[in-house]
């Protein structure tokens, strides 16, 4: 055996290449298996310990995660159904200002009929020439009066406060 080795080491030498040295003492063989053997013992649990807590963290991590998503998700939803009702009612004033300006419109168009017929009444005396010169006049002056009414009563029930105030009601309801 010892000549084995003898020639395995000469070779190397004379080959100044690769070599194997199988002597246990010198290559500190069985001081490398200790302590890899003594790493291992007390080393694993050491290491378990800190995977494990680890691993836990990552589990509250991701389930405070997973539970701040559901509750976003819930107060999205929330928000949009009052996003929605805030729209309906914005819609039904819309609807109501435009029924309210309809009979307003009709409303004096009535009382422009009522003067009309006075006046051709009171205007029958007159010459017909006249007459038709108030009655054009008067037509005009309707018409102008209904438009300007209308446009003023559009004014009071769409203005800026009314739009302000449905505006504001509505962040409100959608603030909580």
């Amino acid at each position: 055996m010892e000549t084995l080795l003898f020639l395995a080491e000469a070779h190397s030498e004379v080959e100044s290449g690769f070599g194997l040295n199988l002597d246990i003492f010198e290559t500190n063989l069985i001081n490398l298996t200790l302590l890899v053997g003594i790493l291992v013992y007390f080393g694993k649990p050491v290491l378990s310990k800190i995977l494990t807590e680890r691993r836990s963290k990552i589990a509250e991590q991701i389930q405070a995660v997973e539970q701040k998503q559901k509750q976003a998700e819930v107060t999205l939803a929330k928000e949009q159904k009052k996003l929605e009702e805030a729209k309906v009612i914005a819609a039904k004033i819309r609807s109501e200002a435009t029924t309210n300006a309809q009979k307003a419109r009709e409303t004096i168009l009535a009382q422009g009929e009522k003067e009309v017929q006075r006046l051709k009444e009171v205007a029958g005396k007159d010459l017909s020439s006249e007459q038709e010169k108030a009655i054009a006049q008067l037509r005009e002056r309707v018409v102008g009066l209904a438009l300007e009414r209308t446009r003023s009563q559009m004014e009071n029930v769409l203005n800026d406060d009314v739009q302000r105030k449905l505006i504001d009601s509505s962040i409100a309801k959608l603030g909580g």
